[in-house]
């Protein structure tokens, strides 16, 4: 039997879930402040896949999720806006001159974008792409962040990601460039998903913010 007192809360210990691809560097630094105010806080982080962020905080196995905003509207959750973040293309280097700060969707058309998801996350990680962020180009499916580096590195396609995730990739044969649609910085919502009323989480979200910023 599932040990209960790892996922139920008391007192002052919150249980945070994030989506993998937005990683935890950020989320370990906030809550890192966010216990330093009180030293009894504790803050416990978990990766969750999209589809399961309502069922586990309805369920009280989470207290709150750092989703990118994918516009779905939860009849009895609250969204905590956070920040929006800028979104960076990951290209194989030497396509583009090396002094290249942005570039265009459009310039991307003949390359097949890479999409980091799990087989039951596939669903919504193409929705985010496909409709969120209107990627027109085909979709390769891959499971781990490493081998969509491997194919980017390749050739094979590029890779969406903020700029906050991005700066983790350290690879000379990845080039990094901002994502533009129409002259215009496309953007990622960084936010919270959580129960009406959560006064932790929204003070948790305003040490997210400053943490990004």
């Amino acid at each position: 039997m599932k040990d209960q007192s790892l996922i139920l809360y008391t007192g002052e210990k919150m249980k945070i879930g994030y989506l993998k691809n937005l990683g935890r560097h950020e989320l370990e630094k906030a809550a890192s402040r966010w216990k330093s105010l009180d030293k009894n806080k504790k803050v416990i982080l978990e990766s969750v896949s999209y589809d399961e962020v309502e069922k586990k905080i309805q369920n009280n196995e989470l207290d709150a999720v750092l989703v990118n905003s994918r516009h779905t509207i939860y009849q009895q959750l609250a969204h905590y806006p956070v920040d929006e973040v800028a979104l960076v293309a990951l290209v194989q280097a030497g396509n583009f001159n090396k002094y290249q700060q942005t570039v265009e969707v459009s310039d991307l058309k003949n390359l097949p974008c890479i999409m980091v998801a799990r087989v039951e996350e596939e669903k919504s990680e193409y929705h985010y792409l496909k409709d969120v962020l209107q990627v027109d180009t085909d979709l390769l499916s891959v499971e781990t962040l490493g081998e969509a580096v491997l194919m980017v590195e390749s050739g094979s396609g590029y890779l969406i990601m903020n700029e906050k995730t991005a700066i983790h990739i350290d690879d000379d044969q990845v080039q990094k460039l901002f994502l533009l649609r129409d002259g215009k910085q496309l953007t990622e919502e960084y936010a919270f998903i959580a129960k009406p009323e959560a006064q932790r989480v929204e003070e948790l979200s305003k040490i997210l913010k400053e943490t990004i910023n």
